[in-house]
């Protein structure tokens, strides 16, 4: 996707995450002792991590921390280095390398589909500057490095060759196509590159599944106490919010940043400034914690991932006006559903199908709450195509439901006005 010229960009510094990313390791530091913490990592670089792989239960609370802390440091070195502003598609592309890094994401298997990123830049001679948050994103389908390297009972050498190579391929081709999907649902999911890895991770298993490699079921999902957890994100939150109306003097601005539909491409970094990005930040992230305890529901890796996705793409699209509907359409389908409501399946549906947002903030509230109710359905039937290699689960959904849904409300819309 290329940007147009921007006619000003929020002074979001480096810095700031930077300082957020030392406090997110230094805070996992805090919760267990360094043996602990050091098995913990080893245990996470080498899970299969297929959706659900949990690192809080796999190898700990501390030790997720330090892993999410690091791969948001490791994308700030990449994108400062290349020169990359601070767009809203890069603040949500590092949030949502953040927030999976609790759930599937680490650096052995992410590292591959940078690589292939970076590869057709330079081959294509582009500014890998312009395609940092792709680097991001692409990694939602590093569960498929990992399935190759950990989980096939492959040789290590053998998994290795075949996990880098599947990598840095998917890496390479995710640019141009990505680009050519976004027509298909036109901009109304705002989770492309997950729909297109969704498409991708189909292919890539049914060639596992034809050579008669089935891919494990895993569901991995941390369930004790979580208060540290939800304090960290809990002051994480408020602290945006605060320093974000103290420095933006109150709300001005943020009915207007709520008039947008949310649709690709809307950049608040560029509709508005720093502080007003961080209140609408704060307060959606807020929302998701909400709505997990309202849920009664478990801060866990997956629910932190959630969070922290609704928290980036507050920078760049979404809003409460158009993520409120399709959050309580899915949660009015679970009360009704076979799928408890309090499930870390239901919620985490819930926090990710906000990808639909700009469907709400087009077509209103109940156009919105009707999204969610067919995104829950289709979210729950759409990982086993994939095999749970795509972490992006939801993007794949709300791809194709934005894609049924976007011709049956223009249509109605255009007959009403006739009317």
């Amino acid at each position: 996707m290329k940007y147009r010229v921007m006619k000003k960009l929020s002074k979001i510094r480096y810095r700031d995450l930077y300082v957020f990313s030392f406090l997110m390791m230094v805070y996992g530091l805090s919760l267990d002792s360094p043996t602990n913490i050091y098995q913990g990592l080893l245990k996470i670089v080498s899970s299969p991590s297929i959706l659900i792989s949990d690192y809080m239960q796999i190898g700990g609370i501390g030790a997720s921390f330090i892993n999410a802390g690091f791969m948001l440091f490791i994308s700030l070195v990449f994108a400062e280095k290349s020169g990359a502003a601070l767009t809203g598609a890069l603040i949500a592309g590092m949030f949502a390398l953040t927030g999976f890094s609790f759930f599937g994401k680490n650096l052995i298997n992410s590292l591959p589909l940078m690589i292939g990123v970076y590869l057709y830049t330079k081959l294509k001679k582009l500014s890998i500057s312009n395609f940092m948050h792709v680097m991001c994103f692409v990694t939602g389908i590093s569960p498929l490095v990992s399935l190759l390297i950990f989980g096939l009972d492959f040789s290590i050498i053998k998994g290795l060759l075949l996990g880098f190579l599947a990598g840095i391929i998917i890496g390479f081709i995710i640019i141009p196509v990505s680009t050519s999907f976004v027509k298909f649902h036109d901009g109304y999911s705002l989770y492309n590159i997950g729909f297109t890895l969704g498409i991708i991770g189909i292919i890539f298993a049914g060639i596992l599944r034809m050579f008669d490699i089935e891919m494990p079921v895993i569901n991995i999902v941390y369930d004790g106490n979580d208060k540290f957890a939800f304090a960290f994100i809990l002051i994480f939150c408020a602290s945006f919010i605060i320093y974000g109306l103290i420095k933006n003097q109150g709300f001005n601005g943020y009915k207007q940043l709520m008039s947008h539909s949310g649709k690709l491409i809307t950049d608040y970094t560029i509709e508005a400034n720093k502080y007003l990005v961080m209140v609408n930040m704060g307060i959606n992230g807020l929302l998701a914690i909400l709505f997990v305890k309202m849920s009664n529901g478990v801060i866990n890796g997956p629910i932190m991932g959630g969070i922290f996705n609704v928290m980036g793409f507050s920078a760049f699209g979404k809003h409460p006006r158009n993520i409120l509907p399709i959050m309580i359409g899915v949660y009015l389908t679970s009360l009704i559903n076979k799928y408890e409501p309090s499930s870390t399946t239901a919620i985490l549906t819930a926090l990710f199908s906000t990808t639909l947002a700009p469907i709400a903030g087009e077509f209103g509230f109940i156009p919105g709450i009707f999204a969610g109710f067919v995104h829950k359905a289709v979210a729950t039937n759409t990982s086993f195509i994939h095999g749970g290699i795509n972490l992006y689960n939801n993007g794949l959904a709300g791809g194709i439901v934005a894609a049924v849904l976007l011709p049956l409300y223009k249509n109605f819309m255009e007959r009403r006005e006739r009317d």
